[in-house]
Formats: C-alpha cells, structure tokens, sequence
C-alpha cells in the first residue's frame, strides 16, 4: 500500500484534528453455518475477540484511512437471501448496510483513495465483479466483468489503485481451467497473467508483484506472471492478506483450518489461531502509509487527468480525473489542428474523481484515425493528454 498512496501524491494536512494509527489487527472470518463471527486479535494471535455479525460473515476488508476505521464484510446467510455488505467499527458495532439484495459475496477489496469497494459474485455458473461508492449505500454500483463459464468460480481480487489495475483468480476443476487475469477498473481488455495455475485461491498485489496461493503454496510473480518464485511451498491458503510494515504473509489455512504467518522470505512460519474454525478471508490494519505518517492526519489530493484507458481506442476509451476541490470544469477533445471535435464535460463539480466515456462514433462527422488531445480546465488548472484513434 505504501506506493500506492505516495504516487498520488498526497499532501497532510495538520490542523484538521484527525489522526491515523497503526494498531496493529487482524480480522477472519467464520464461514461455519452455526458462527456469525469475524475474529479480531494482536498480529501474534494474542487478545483474541468475537465480533458477532447478523449472519454469517465471508470477505472482510479494513478502512484503515476512516475516521473512525471501519470493517466492511459480506454478509451470506445459509439461506432465506438477504445477502448484503455492511460496515461497521473495528469492535463490531454501529453496524450499517452497504451494498443490499446481492447474489453472494466472496473477496472484498478496497480503494481507499477513491473510497470504492470492490467485491466479487461467486455462484459457479454467474460470477461477477462489481464496484460501488464505499461510504454510502446502494450507490454507484458497476458491473466491472461477468463470466459464465460452468463450474468456474471467482476466488481472490487485488486492486493497484494508483495504476487502476485489477487482478483475479478464476479457479476450475482442473489446472487448465484455472487463470489468474488482470484487468482494469473500468473493465476493459482482460489479460491473462498466468494459465494453467494450479487451484488459486486468494492474490494480493504490493510494489510491483502479485502474490497469491495455490496448491503448492505462496507464490509470486511481477503483474504480468513474469518471474514466478514459491516463497513458502505447501501453504494452503483460502484468504491472504500481507503486512507491509513487518514483512509477513497472513493466510487463512483451509487443510489446518487455522490462521497461519511467515516472513517475505518463506521464514519464521507461525500458526498464530490455535482454534480451529471454518475460516476463510482475513485482512489487517498494519501498513506502511499509516506508520509513516502516524503523527499527521488526514490528506488531500492534488488535480490529476490521467491517461485514457485503452489507448490506442476504437470507437471507444474512458478517461478520468481527481479534482480537490469543487470548481466549474471542462473535459473537451481536439484534433491536432487544435479544433475542437467534443466537449464531454461542461458543469460544475464538487471534489471527488470522475469518469467520462468519449465514443468516436457518436460525432456527426466521424474522425479518422490518428492523434487525438483531451483538456482538462478546472478554474486555473489546465492539462492536456494526447490519445490516439485506430479505425
């Protein structure tokens, strides 16, 4: 996590009086039919506590940026429907729904930058990646990938927010059927990163590589499958969740059927649940950011038009921004004799990150292939990106 924030760039603001801690948890979950509970303790798996949820509880993610931090999980009663995601404070209470009237839930990751959630739909013959607004409910849901593919099941997500890279495991019945593939926010042009893979379960992503457990332990790669290296042979991992502060591996062990630990360096193994339980996502509130900024508070983004995804594009790309603060904003695209041949965004906007789509096809005079510019105006900030058309 820690490249991720400083790539964006973001500046602290010391009078606002908010404060951010390393503390230090873990928090797991308890698929049993009988057990409504997320288990919260010390990084050792000292001061274990109960959090008791309304139903049984999958994925779980950490808001460790919030004020208060917050957990957010995916709730999936045996039966009756009624599958949800909630939030709540890091003791389990102040309980509050997210995202409602869902199919399942299994992974959740999420961007804490552009306060997105990401979850995936496992049910074997539907399974689905979305994305929605993490601090309101029922809003900005997207369907981000889909597939349909029988007896294929969507297992483990990780997100790159700075670049706005995804990656995924797509698990078979059979290594040949079974992919770890990368994507893009916007859910467009799906890569495969790794096929065959053996069984993969959960993937986490940091600096530059993707880790992940499959049927001969953890193992990683840099982002495109390149370099594979077995870091700690014969883990068998469900979730995965990685200390950056301390350099260690945590993963739910779905053979032992408790919450194990090791070094970068497949060092130092520990079992740190000594309970046997049905345990399957886990996460942690330790990171990087939060230790090297512990005394200063909550941050503030700069301007930042970045670059349209696809690039080249035919008909279609999206392009998107990070605006600070509310001004009047414009979004227009040019040809390179500097006429304008669009003009996407023309109102006002409060601070937040936005996304346009500009469709070649949709101008009455069609553009030919070649280079293209798009400008961003937003009181006196202006910045220009070229982009490039194939017909």
């Amino acid at each position: 996590m820690k490249n991720i924030i400083f790539i964006l760039s973001l500046s602290i603001i010391l009078s606002s009086g908010i404060t951010i801690a390393q503390s230090g948890k873990i928090y797991y979950s308890d698929f049993a039919g009988a057990n409504f509970n997320v288990y919260k303790s010390n990084m050792d798996g000292s001061n274990r506590e109960v959090l008791t949820m309304p139903q049984r509880p999958n994925g779980v993610a950490v808001d460790w940026l919030g004020n208060p931090p917050k957990l957010y999980i995916g709730i999936c009663p045996t039966s009756g429907g009624g599958v949800k995601i909630i939030r709540c404070n890091t003791d389990g209470s102040n309980i509050e729904d997210v995202v409602t009237n869902l199919t399942s839930v299994g992974d959740i990751e999420l961007d804490l930058i552009n306060r997105k959630i990401f979850w995936l739909q496992d049910t074997y013959t539907d399974d689905r990646i979305y994305k929605a607004n993490m601090d309101s409910t029922n809003s900005g849901i997207q369907e981000i990938y889909s597939f349909t593919t029988p007896n294929v099941n969507l297992w483990g997500l990780a997100l790159d927010v700075a670049n706005h890279l995804i990656w995924f495991t797509l698990r078979g019945s059979t290594s040949y059927s079974s992919y770890i593939k990368m994507g893009h926010f916007n859910g467009v042009t799906l890569t495969d990163v790794l096929h065959p893979v053996d069984n993969p379960h959960d993937i986490e992503y940091l600096d530059n590589k993707i880790y992940w457990g499959d049927d001969d332990g953890i193992k990683s790669s840099n982002i495109i499958g390149n370099y594979v290296d077995t870091i700690f042979a014969g883990a068998k991992v469900y979730g995965l969740c990685i200390d950056s502060v301390n350099s260690r591996f945590y993963w739910t062990d779905y053979n032992l059927h408790i919450v194990k630990s090791v070094n970068f360096d497949g060092s130092n193994e520990t079992d740190i649940s000594q309970t046997p339980g049905t345990h399957t996502y886990i996460d942690t509130d330790v990171n990087a950011f939060a230790t090297d900024v512990n005394e200063c508070s909550i941050n503030q983004l700069s301007f930042n038009l970045e670059q349209n995804y696809p690039n080249p594009f035919n008909p279609c790309t999206k392009i998107s921004w990070q605006s600070p603060v509310g001004s009047y904003q414009t979004l227009k695209v040019f040809d390179v004799l500097g006429n304008e041949i669009a003009k996407l965004v023309d109102a006002y906007k409060p601070a937040g990150g936005y996304e346009v789509e500009f469709n070649s096809s949709s101008i009455k005079h069609q553009p030919s292939s070649g280079v293209y510019f798009y400008q961003l105006k937003a009181g006196d900030f202006i910045q220009t990106k070229k982009m490039i058309l194939l017909r």
